[in-house]
């Protein structure tokens, strides 16, 4: 019996120990979930503070591509506005020229308008001499 006895105490001091072995790891492993822990605040920490500056320069960034495009947006108004007035200067001076040639062709051909028309109230008045000399000359030698 008295060995029986020391098998079952020697059992149980073996399961005792491996417990209290189990507790020490426990033990252990809550300190490395805390640390584990700490590890991942830190971590999202630091990923906030990153987060936070790449937003900061991608907001400065943005900033500053706005002010470009409207810098460019001003300066090809200006282009063009520039362009538009040396366009409207030039059909000025081209309108300018169409309308003194159109006003030389108009005088041109109200010139020959007026010779012809004098022409043909000449011939007319000359056809009406005519006819009425012709109308004299039949009464006198009839």
């Amino acid at each position: 019996m008295d060995q029986q006895i020391t098998e079952r105490v020697s059992t149980l001091e073996t399961d005792v120990a491996v417990i209290q072995s189990n507790y020490v790891r426990r033990d252990e492993f809550s300190a490395l979930r805390e640390e584990v822990g700490v590890g991942f605040a830190k971590t999202d920490a630091r990923i906030d503070i990153v987060r936070n500056e790449l937003n900061s320069k991608i907001d400065l960034m943005h900033a500053e591509f706005n002010a470009k495009i409207d810098l460019l947006h001003t300066e090809l108004n200006g282009k063009m506005d520039a362009g538009f007035t040396r366009l409207d200067g030039k059909m000025d001076v081209g309108l300018t020229r169409l309308d003194g040639k159109i006003d030389q062709v108009r005088e041109e051909l109200g010139g020959k308008i007026d010779r012809a028309i004098a022409t043909m109230l000449r011939w007319t008045f000359g056809l009406q001499l005519t006819i009425v000399a012709l109308a004299i000359a039949a009464i006198k030698y009839l």
